[in-house]
């Protein structure tokens, strides 16, 4: 009986080792959230000689990663410094107030374009 009973155990074993076979090698890739749970997690500095828009941008950024594309057209609009402050400073406000109008990147910008019409 024990010989009938260790039969199936190397039958299994042997389908096992096949199935393994049969998948694919797979790579690992190291990235930030890996990083984070190894304890050296990323850290995103703001240069010294930063625009008073890029602080805001920044913080945008550190808050809420999905938003960047949203920031990155604003501060590539190509206004002067005192309009996209303004445009930058508009979305800021706007993502704690339901509904305005300035949470639409183009919004913010024709509003910072206005600013830099004036200077």
């Amino acid at each position: 009986m024990t010989a009938t009973a260790s039969t199936p155990a190397p039958k299994a074993a042997a389908k096992a080792k096949a199935s393994a076979a049969d998948k694919p090698a797979t790579r690992r890739v190291t990235s930030a959230r890996a990083a984070g749970k190894r304890g050296a997690k990323p850290v995103a500095v703001l240069p010294e000689n930063h625009t008073p828009s890029e602080a805001v941008a920044f913080d945008i950024r550190m808050e809420r990663i999905d938003l960047s594309p949203s920031v990155h057209r604003i501060l590539s609009a190509g206004m002067q410094e005192p309009g996209t402050f303004h445009a930058i400073t508009l979305f800021r406000n706007s993502l704690t107030s339901p509904g305005d109008p300035n949470r639409d990147p183009s919004v913010a910008i024709a509003a910072g374009r206005t600013v830099d019409a004036r200077s």
